[in-house]
């Protein structure tokens, strides 16, 4: 068995891939009498009835949380179930999720596992715990896959990425350019605009995020690990 502390991030991308693989040669299986899209694969609720875990949706709670403390959801690998608050906002269900299976697939010896929402790969914040942050990783890699995810791009903004200049500012922001332009150099600020943005040089499209159905920052941090925007 493999470290939790030594999985680094190519491996886990991997496992996200292998996993889509998976479920895209069982499409007919999973998705039956549907067309069904390299984007619809990226489903944590197929992924997990492919592992032969139950996802049960409602009122997640525990004796042992602190007062205060919501509870996103659980995984109980024994009885082969996650459980996800039905409380959250979808894309936070999404992510919740994804996540769980990414402790599944990463993490053999975790057999109990309790999980607060998640919203996105840092979101409410960037985990201590190395097994949490790989599990944030793999939830990011397998909702935005590196090759759709450049295909998408391709064909919103029309160039293969995209580098914050003056005129890139510009044409994403207009007028308040400078906003953008004045943030700190290790900021997400631009790859956040990029993400949430529906026109550039005149073309117009549906923003990423929306696309792929994960917060503005999670495809943000997606755009610049598969190196998409850079300053």
């Amino acid at each position: 068995m493999i470290a939790s502390t030594t999985i680094d991030s190519q491996f886990i991308a991997d496992k996200a891939r292998e996993l889509q693989i998976e479920l895209w040669d069982r499409q007919c299986t999973l998705w039956q009498g549907e067309n069904v899209t390299p984007i619809d694969v990226c489903d944590p609720w197929k992924a997990a009835q492919h592992l032969e875990y139950e996802v049960q949706e409602g009122w997640v709670d525990s004796p042992g949380m602190r007062a205060g403390v919501q509870l996103g959801g659980f995984l109980n690998r024994p009885m082969k179930l996650i459980g996800l608050s039905d409380q959250l906002a979808q894309r936070t269900m999404r992510f919740t999720l994804a996540h769980e299976v990414g402790h599944i697939l990463l993490h053999p010896g975790l057999h109990h596992h309790r999980e607060i929402p998640l919203h996105g790969m840092t979101e409410p914040h960037e985990p201590v715990n190395p097994k949490e942050r790989q599990a944030n990783h793999f939830a990011g890699c397998f909702l935005v896959p590196t090759k759709q995810l450049k295909r998408a791009f391709l064909a919103s903004f029309g160039v293969e990425k995209l580098t914050l200049t003056d005129n890139v500012a510009f044409e994403l922001l207009g007028g308040s350019f400078m906003s953008l332009m004045n943030t700190p150099y290790d900021s997400l600020a631009f790859d956040r605009v990029v993400a949430q943005a529906v026109r550039f040089s005149g073309r117009q499209f549906g923003a990423l995020n929306d696309l792929f159905q994960v917060s503005p920052t999670t495809l943000a941090i997606r755009l610049r690990q598969v190196g998409l925007t850079r300053r």
